[in-house]
């Protein structure tokens, strides 16, 4: 009988001894996360864990309880002495210990699940003592901080998730998040395309046959309107289509609009006023003027961190 029942508390012991490190081992945010996307065990894990220092005290109460009981029955059972010592250690140590606290940092949230149940019933029944232990916790070391990650730890995390064999995330994927990550470090003066290197016309330039294919050939669609060494404005060659010209100038056919921004505007601001202003192409200015334009395809382009070029090189 004494051996059944030192059996009993051993299994009792690693229960309390895993379900300790197991089920305080998961973070909250963790867990929260997997519950509202349908992680069933999740679900019914997240309320117990989220009385943290109640559910803390419970368990090592019942653990303490049940080791000093042990100790009672082994005795009985192989006696007093150094080598009763030794064996009753051994077998807490390695059967109430070392054993279920590995097997539950490895299935925590599958047997916390399991016996959610059972752990609110402990946390019930300890809660005399439990309670005002936990209480006074609560109000001496505060409620447990959110797990939340910075832009560098979530860039690793993603890096080294994209990394691993198991990974349903390929480099594209990562490429794209990280870029996202990255948009508030950018500026857009770091992203533009300098007013040297962009193809603009004229508002009072004539729209003649050789201005035409001189567009054309560009290899763009749009062009920002200078007006006195200020973008006022974009022509987009599309409106030009099936248009019988003849000598028309160029401010007749600027319908596209734009914004304004300054080169110290962060990319993803820039890309929110892009957006809401239902518009493809920003002029960028500093303090000395007109410094650049940046289109939709940059913004794209420090996205996924990869230049697109069309059949013209664009």
């Amino acid at each position: 009988m004494d051996i059944i029942i030192v059996l009993a508390l051993i299994t009792a012991s690693g229960m309390f001894s895993g379900l300790t490190i197991g089920l305080m081992g998961l973070g909250i945010d963790d867990v929260q996360r997997s519950a509202d996307l349908g992680d069933k065990n999740a679900a019914k894990v997240l309320p117990v864990i989220k009385s943290g220092n109640l559910l803390l005290v419970t368990l090592l109460l019942g653990n303490t309880a049940v080791n000093a009981t042990l100790s009672i029955f082994l005795g009985g059972v192989v006696g007093t002495g150094l080598m009763a010592g030794v064996i009753s250690t051994a077998l807490i140590l390695v059967f109430g210990e070392i054993l279920p606290a590995a097997a539950l940092t490895r299935h925590a949230l599958v047997v916390g699940a399991k016996v959610a149940g059972l752990v609110k019933v402990l946390m019930f029944v300890f809660y005399p003592v439990s309670g005002p232990i936990s209480m006074l916790l609560d109000r001496v070391l505060g409620e447990q901080l959110p797990d939340m990650l910075n832009r560098r730890e979530l860039r690793h995390v993603i890096e080294t998730h994209q990394q691993s064999q198991d990974s349903d995330i390929d480099a594209l994927d990562r490429d794209i998040i990280l870029g996202t990550l990255s948009l508030q470090e950018k500026t857009a003066e770091m992203i533009m395309t300098p007013c040297e290197q962009v193809v603009t016309v004229g508002y009072k330039d004539i729209l003649d046959e050789t201005m035409i294919s001189k567009l054309k050939e560009s290899g763009y669609t749009r062009f920002p309107v200078l007006r006195d060494d200020r973008i006022v404005a974009v022509l987009n060659i599309k409106e030009l289509v099936g248009v019988a010209l003849k000598n028309n100038l160029v401010k007749e056919f600027i319908t596209d609009r734009l914004i304004h921004i300054h080169t110290n505007i962060k990319a993803d601001d820039m890309l929110n006023r892009m957006i809401k202003g239902k518009v493809h192409i920003a002029s960028v200015s500093d303090q000395s003027g007109w410094a650049g334009i940046i289109t939709m395809e940059d913004v794209l382009e420090a996205l996924i961190g990869h230049e697109i070029s069309d059949e013209y090189g664009h």
